[in-house]
């Protein structure tokens, strides 16, 4: 026979310690570097590495960089993010906050093109100076390296690389924080995700969705034929200002951007 408990030491056992609901610990913010680092990266190895390697292609395949430009930056926006606006923006104020991180590559790189033309085509200015200087180094490079291999090398347009390096990373740089600038307006906050989502290995990528990096680089179609050659002959007609063709296809570039960047996002919703 058990002996009753007078004490109640059993029924308190049996009622839990606390009946609060628990507390929601609130999430931690995050450094706006870590957002605008993260955009960089993508930047970098979306559009900054095909644009290095097109020298290498032959002239008529060049803007073929383009499609593979949609599919790199397509494969980005399937990767977690360490960070997440909080509270999470409406689908509007995302696709807002997108565009507006893409706008300054337009004028950043119609910068770019007129500072080459001038600034840099004068010898006896600093930024020719600068120039002559970079391209005095890399052909010292040049006559390092194997003779073929040299020789290879000694056509590249590293000014221009360099120069267009510089304007994606200025631009990036300037979008991101105008993006940061904006959701914060709106009431959202960068927070550091509280379970970070796994990241897996580009093969599973690729066998999980194959068909979001065709939709990536379908938009991307457009300004790879306005870089053609028949294109550039289209922009470049008598009367039209030299400047409209590159600020045609980089509106075109930063259209195709945003429709991969606003799937992408559907995707992750």
């Amino acid at each position: 026979m058990n002996t009753p408990d007078y004490n109640g030491a059993t029924r308190r056992a049996d009622r839990p310690a606390s009946t609060r609901a628990p507390r929601h610990q609130a999430p931690e913010p995050a450094l706006a570097a870590t957002y605008v680092a993260r955009s960089m990266r993508t930047t970098f190895c979306a559009f900054t590495i095909p644009t290095m390697l097109a020298p290498f292609l032959p002239a008529p395949v060049q803007p073929l960089r383009l499609l593979a430009c949609g599919a790199i930056y397509a494969d980005q926006q399937m990767q977690p993010a360490e960070t997440r606006f909080s509270p999470q923006p409406s689908r509007r104020r995302q696709y807002t906050g997108i565009l507006l991180s893409l706008l300054p590559f337009i004028p950043a790189f119609a910068l770019q093109a007129h500072l080459t033309e001038t600034w840099c085509a004068n010898p006896s200015g600093w930024g020719g100076r600068m120039a002559a200087a970079s391209q005095q180094a890399w052909s010292g490079l040049c006559q390092r390296l194997p003779r073929q291999v040299g020789a290879v090398a000694a056509r590249y347009p590293v000014n221009f690389v360099l120069a267009r390096f510089v304007a994606q990373m200025a631009a990036v740089t300037t979008g991101s924080m105008l993006a940061l600038a904006y959701h914060r307006r709106r009431g959202s906050e960068l927070t550091v995700r509280a379970t970070p989502l796994p990241s897996r290995p580009l093969r599973e990528r690729l066998q999980s969705r194959p068909e979001a990096y065709a939709i990536g680089a379908a938009p991307f179609i457009l300004p790879a034929v306005l870089d053609s050659r028949y294109g550039r002959a289209i922009l470049q007609a008598p009367g039209v200002p030299r400047a409209l063709c590159g600020v045609t296809i980089t509106s075109a570039i930063v259209g195709a951007a945003l429709v991969t960047a606003v799937v992408g996002s559907e995707n992750r919703q």
